[in-house]
């Protein structure tokens, strides 16, 4: 691993977590727990932040679980990614509904079945003006093609995918993803 006096490197950390270490994994954690905790707060509103945080670490699981060192990729650079799509796809599910609230739950034993289940229209609204300020915020930070590298990344697929239906190295691709973790990472849009 480390010598004695060196700490280890992410890298060395995610092989040993990968083994089954669990101070690895918790060392890692805590390296990267505060980007968790500012990208959770970048997106709290209807959701829970600790909610987002719980998300975020799961996104650190996914890295150390998935990471690859022969992608040519530094293992910060993936987990960042992991975290920001972890967070990202809770506030997707979050937005489109997918998860009904334990309020919303109607007992069946009790008979009482309403005839139509309307959606509550203030949550609607705080739901689209969230969207429109995460819309907002990648649309005056991120450039035409970061835009488009992000949301290809986002529908899953890889760098050498992303390379291949923009038609430029792979390298521009993860140059782009860098910049947009970079400006995403900074704080709110005036």
């Amino acid at each position: 691993m480390a010598k004695a006096n060196q700490p280890a490197g992410d890298e060395q950390l995610c092989a040993a977590a990968k083994a089954g270490s669990e101070d690895a994994f918790a060392t890692l954690a805590g390296r990267y727990i505060f980007h968790v905790r500012a990208r959770a707060a970048d997106y709290a509103g209807g959701i829970e932040f600790e909610d987002l945080v719980q998300e975020g670490t799961i996104g650190i699981l996914n890295a150390v679980r998935m990471f690859n060192p022969a992608m040519g990729v530094r293992f910060s650079t993936f987990a960042y990614l992991c975290i920001d799509r972890s967070i990202l796809s809770a506030v997707r599910r979050a937005l489109r509904k997918k998860q009904i609230p334990q309020t919303a739950l109607i007992s069946m034993e009790s008979g009482a079945i309403p005839e139509r289940l309307e959606p509550d229209p203030e949550q609607l609204l705080i739901d689209r003006e969230n969207l429109q300020a995460l819309e907002h915020k990648l649309t005056a930070r991120l450039t035409r093609t970061e835009r488009q590298v992000l949301q290809l990344y986002l529908r899953g697929s890889s760098y050498k995918q992303i390379a291949g239906q923009l038609g430029c190295p792979v390298k521009s691709v993860d140059n782009a993803m860098a910049r947009v973790r970079r400006k995403l990472k900074n704080g709110p849009v005036a």
